[in-house]
């Protein structure tokens, strides 16, 4: 027998098809467009007032369209979850002769042709109403094959084999399809659908994710720019080299940052600015870099040094531009030059990198006084203040009193005065209170051991209040263990890496990045004679009041004493970061004290153990039979 497929007419298995099938694509869908809208810190609307900005790009509806076709797939999912609930399934009933018949299972021969004769009198046609002859001719036609299926040896056999007295039959299975899918006259469209969503969208989609994928790195980074900064960056590269070097990347050649014919006259002119301030304020010559000579490149090193030394752009779209340039080179900065400076350990290139990233968000150049963060402090005004009034860094204005706060700062009007001072007392001031060098359970550090290093940052100006997040435990202060405790040091070594500190991390004050900056730190411990990073730098994006940090390296395999360099640097401010010089003896191993004895309780294997034949074999003595004397004095 053959099977026999038969089409959803009532639409019950389809309701669980339609369902699957539409919780695959709007599930995913809804996850990857609500993931999508956290995007970076950069993209969200700042909170600090801003000198630069974007322009406002006009709305599109795909978001809209998007969030509609989504709600309309969860309130389709809500209706077919309904219907599935409530549309009421009918089982095909299995045919049972014993049932027909009103016997038990197992019954006599005997048994079943009394129960047939007494129900065949019951539902005989001759023996009902005449409203009841059609029913009772149905029963009589189950009664006979009830019976023949329980009496016939061959029709029995069939019943027990296939569940139905005349043999196997034709199976029937059901597709969770409506018929009206295969029917003639709707087919044309149902292949066209197929054609489009499999020939078209299908291919469409998987093409361009292969793209994407294919052209850009993890971090979104376009491969061609990996590629150039792993060519071309070295260990030992100026601070300007590493801006041409930016400048190179694939990602200002795009569409909407390449350079176009129209905008050579502006870039020309602005090229000009950029040279004359250059040579005034940086003393240096800023000229078209030899090296990357292409427009691209050379657009991108004009808008950016004009950021750099904030020249007016008078073109509203090359200032959306440069805007954009100076989001996406911070990018290149912190997701690709610093990922390969850091790997390759080297110390000089990721602290100028971090200078760069800080250059980027202030809109400074290299060796500015960090007082030009300020609101109103300007190139011109800036080198006036510091030639009368010897100022040159926000934390030497914050500890003038007021009254000489205001004469330093006379070039100013008083708005510009009270703006500059609300802010400068908003720009953090690092300190590190405590730094120790220790290895856990030891009092001195030895060659080639584990060596722990403990730090604790801390800001200044900030007023926020740590919460630990474990609750009901002492929270040890790092600053008050001496260098000798080794049981406290052991103690706190072991709460900080269990507990972890919750804080939020601050907007960064740079009015002239366009976007929005979370304030961050970097960690570095290098070694000074090797002019190496000892361990890779560690990025502290939550640092709001204070926070100790804690990493391990091994010590050197000579006994002498090293020089290290600890360094905490910003990646939005100038003039916060702190470099501490920090030294390291390690000793002979000998130092140490002697470790306790071990009591030793096993005893030695009997004589006739095979512990004791291994001990022979390797020239060892047994020890003596149980039951024999322990000692030749007891003899």
């Amino acid at each position: 027998m053959g099977a026999k497929y038969t089409y959803d007419e009532s639409g019950v298995t389809f309701f669980y098809f339609a369902l699957t099938v539409l919780s695959l694509v709007v599930a995913p869908a809804t996850f990857y467009l609500f993931a999508g809208k956290k995007g970076t810190d950069m993209k969200a609307k700042a909170k600090t007032p801003k000198l630069r900005s974007r322009k406002a790009k006009p709305k599109s509806n795909v978001p809209k369209v998007k969030l509609g076709l989504i709600l309309l797939g969860w309130a389709l999912i809500f209706v077919l979850s309904y219907k599935v609930k409530t549309t009421e399934i009918k089982d095909t009933e299995k045919w049972d002769p014993y049932q027909i018949l009103g016997i038990d299972v197992g019954e006599s021969k005997e048994g079943i042709t009394k129960s047939f004769r007494r129900m065949s009198l019951k539902w005989h046609p001759d023996k009902v109403s005449q409203d009841m002859k059609e029913k009772a001719g149905e029963m009589m036609a189950e009664l006979n094959r009830a019976h023949k299926a329980l009496t016939d040896p061959v029709a029995r056999e069939n019943y027990e084999k296939y569940g139905n007295p005349d043999g196997m039959q034709t199976q029937s299975m059901g597709i969770a399809l409506p018929k009206i899918l295969v029917e003639a006259h709707t087919s044309p469209f149902v292949l066209l659908l197929y054609g489009l969503v499999f020939g078209f969208v299908m291919p469409f989609y998987v093409g361009r994710w292969w793209y994407n994928s294919t052209r850009y790195q993890k971090d979104g980074i376009l491969n061609p720019t990996m590629g150039t900064f792993f060519k071309n960056i070295r260990e030992h590269i100026s601070q300007r080299n590493l801006i041409e070097l930016i400048t190179a990347a694939s990602e200002f050649s795009e569409d909407d940052l390449k350079y176009r014919e129209s905008e050579e006259e502006a870039l020309k002119e602005l090229s000009v600015k950029v040279q004359r301030v250059s040579r005034r304020y940086a003393l240096e010559l800023f000229n078209r870099s030899k090296k990357f000579a292409g427009n691209d490149a050379w657009k991108a090193n004009v808008l950016l040094h004009a950021h750099f030394f904030r020249v007016q752009i008078d073109d509203a779209d090359l200032a959306d531009q440069q805007q954009q340039m100076v989001m996406t080179a911070l990018m290149l900065v912190h997701r690709g030059l610093l990922q390969i400076s850091t790997a390759h350990m080297w110390f000089n290139c990721t602290l100028l990198l971090m200078n760069v990233s800080q250059m980027l968000v202030q809109g400074v150049y290299s060796h500015d006084a960090p007082l030009i963060q300020l609101p109103g402090i300007t190139w011109e005004n800036q080198p006036k203040i510091f030639a009368e009034k010897k100022l040159y860094s926000v934390s030497q204005l914050l500890r003038m009193p007021a009254a000489e706060q205001r004469k330093a700062l006379d070039v100013l009007s008083d708005k510009q005065f009270e703006d500059a001072m609300q802010y400068a007392k908003y720009i953090p001031r690092i300190e590190i209170p405590r730094v120790m060098l220790t290895v856990v359970g030891d009092k001195v550090i030895t060659k080639e051991s584990f060596v722990t290093l403990i730090v604790k940052v801390k800001i200044a100006s900030s007023q926020s209040k740590i919460v630990p997040r474990e609750k009901n435990a002492p929270v040890l202060d790092i600053e008050s263990i001496a260098d000798e405790d080794t049981a406290a040091i052991e103690e706190f070594v072991s709460r900080q890496s269990k507990s972890v500190v919750k804080q939020a991390s601050p907007e960064a004050y740079c009015p002239y990045f366009a976007g929005r900056k979370e304030s961050q730190w970097w960690l570095i411990f290098s070694n000074y004679q090797s002019g190496k990073m000892v361990v890779p730098p560690i990025l502290i994006s939550d640092l709001a009041t204070e926070r100790v940090i804690t990493l391990q390296f091994q010590s050197p395999p000579q006994c002498r004493t090293y020089r290290f360099q600890l360094a905490v640097k910003s990646d939005s401010y100038i003039g916060c970061d702190i470099l501490q010089d920090i030294d390291m003896t390690v000793v002979e191993r000998s130092n140490l004290p002697p470790e306790p004895p071990v009591d030793d309780d096993i005893s030695e294997p009997e004589a006739d153990s095979i512990a004791a034949q291994m001990a022979q074999m390797r020239g060892q003595q047994a020890g003596p039979r149980r039951g024999d004397n322990d000692s030749s004095d007891e003899e």
